[in-house]
């Protein structure tokens, strides 16, 4: 009996320390599973943040690959605008030696037309000295030439010719003059349509927009130019139509009077 109960109390010792150890074991497999669930939890986390970061990559990557295209057409951009750069000075360069060029061919002109109006008013005023001569060097102490038929018709010959040779040349001089003056004014537009091509002519917005205010102030001294050419065309037209009114009247000593007008056609009245 003592034996039977010495075992019992061994046995109720036993179940206890099992007991212990099945709750310390529960205790432990709690602990690993809360364990494993933050593991997963953590777990999750990296392989979400893992994704991003390739995702992130991959966007890095499609930028990287958007900026390297982006980077050649800058460059050929760049390259592209020094060729223009190298063509626009080039053509502002000709531009330059065309102005010149027209500005010497302009101040030739001026001073032929200077030459032409200075010629043109001696001669002139040489023409009226010899219509004034003329008439003050006729004789005053001949016998009237209506008793002298013959010598009256000698004469009216004598100074019809005379009047006649010198409208003619006249005429011929104002002819020469109006076609000089037509050659001038056709030469002076196709300098001025030479201009606008050569200006119009490679000239682009980056040209207008780094030289406008030298090329504004070029064709304002073109325009000035013109403008004196424009006055000298004019002064000549002035004297022009001062010779085509010249007119005088010869009084022959028989009386009879001659009246010498240039007129538009170069008819003689």
């Amino acid at each position: 009996m003592e034996h039977y109960l010495e075992n019992m109390k061994t046995l109720r010792s036993y179940v206890n320390d099992v007991e212990e150890e099945a709750v310390k074991r529960s205790a432990e497999e709690q602990k690993q599973r809360t364990a494993i669930v933050a593991l997963e939890s953590d777990l999750n986390l990296v392989r979400s943040e893992t994704k991003q970061l390739n995702e992130e990559a991959e966007e890095m990557l499609k930028k990287k690959a958007v900026v390297g295209l982006e980077i050649a057409e800058k460059q050929r951009k760049i390259t592209s605008l020094q060729t223009e750069c190298s063509t626009l000075k080039q053509t502002l360069e000709l531009l330059h030696q065309e102005i010149a060029s027209m500005e010497r061919i302009l101040k030739e002109k001026r001073s032929y037309y200077k030459k032409a109006e200075e010629e043109l008013n001696y001669k002139l005023q040489e023409q009226q000295d010899w219509f004034h001569s003329h008439t003050q060097k006729m004789p005053v102490n001949i016998e009237p030439v209506e008793n002298i038929p013959s010598m009256q018709g000698s004469i009216e010959g004598s100074m019809d010719c005379a009047l006649h040779l010198q409208v003619l040349q006249m005429t011929e001089k104002q002819k020469e003059l109006t076609i000089q003056l037509e050659s001038t004014k056709l030469k002076m537009e196709e300098l001025e349509t030479k201009k606008i091509a050569l200006l119009s002519e490679n000239c682009r917005r980056e040209l207008r927009e780094m030289d406008l205010s030298a090329l504004e102030a070029e064709h304002n001294a073109l325009l000035c130019d013109k403008s004196g050419e424009t006055e000298y065309t004019e002064s000549l037209q002035d004297r022009i139509n001062q010779m085509k009114g010249i007119s005088d009247t010869v009084e022959c000593r028989c009386g009879e009077k001659y009246k010498v007008e240039l007129e538009l056609a170069g008819e003689v009245i």
